[in-house]
């Protein structure tokens, strides 16, 4: 190894440690309960290095907080496209797509508890330079999965669609949050067995019969992620 090949590796260290210590200490203190220079301590850097790096306390909390997310999105757009090829055209089954759109979440938070976490902060009670941010990344992150689920049930009104899954994504978070708090992330067995029950789950309330949407659950739909 070069030089140049060492340092890089050397800066990948460094700014893994600190993201890996960030997403710790914001989950469990949340913004304002954590100083940049215990970050440091905490991480085993200088405080020079956490500066250099990210340049502020609050570039550092946003990328701590939206690292994991953007592999688990690709993720879950790359499955559902795999499985349309497979499927060559023909619609897929229900409990494709809702595997499909939990599997990538729900692994990662088993992975990595912290995360969901600090999601909960951000989501429940977010400092205030977070708001652009979250907006930015929950914008039509269900778009695929709508259009799937719409060539699967062509009864079902796309308003209807777009809410089932929002109350989907709200499933797999409360249960996440809950899940990464127990022993079962050592048992992988138990960790599909879990998955399987909550995609059956879910499939059972996206295929449902629908009950009359009225013009203000309407408007409500209109504001909801998809």
């Amino acid at each position: 190894m070069n030089t140049k090949q060492q340092k890089q590796g050397d800066a990948s260290t460094t700014t893994e440690r600190l993201l890996d210590t960030a997403e710790r200490l914001f989950a469990e203190s949340g913004y304002d309960g954590v100083g940049m220079r215990a970050l440091a301590q905490e991480a085993g850097v200088n405080l020079g290095a956490t500066t250099y790096h990210y340049g502020s306390k609050e570039k550092l909390y946003i990328e701590a907080s939206i690292r994991r997310f953007h592999p688990l999105v690709a993720e879950r757009v790359d499955l559902l496209q795999r499985a349309e090829k497979t499927s060559k055209g023909k619609p897929l089954s229900v409990e494709t797509i809702v595997d499909c759109l939990v599997r990538p979440p729900f692994m990662t938070v088993l992975a990595h508890p912290y995360f969901i976490a600090l999601l909960s902060r951000n989501l429940f009670m977010p400092p205030p330079f977070m708001q652009e941010s979250l907006l930015k990344e929950f914008a039509s992150i269900n778009e695929p999965f709508v259009a799937a689920f719409a060539h699967t049930l062509p009864e079902l009104p796309l308003e209807v669609l777009q809410l089932r899954v929002g109350f989907s994504s709200s499933v797999l978070f409360m249960s996440s949050n809950k899940l990464s708090q127990a022993p079962m992330r050592s048992k992988p067995a138990l960790c599909e067995a879990v998955l399987k029950e909550m995609v059956v789950f879910i499939s059972a309330g996206i295929r449902a019969d629908r009950a009359a949407l009225d013009a203000d659950l309407q408007a409500l739909v209109l504001r909801w992620p998809h």
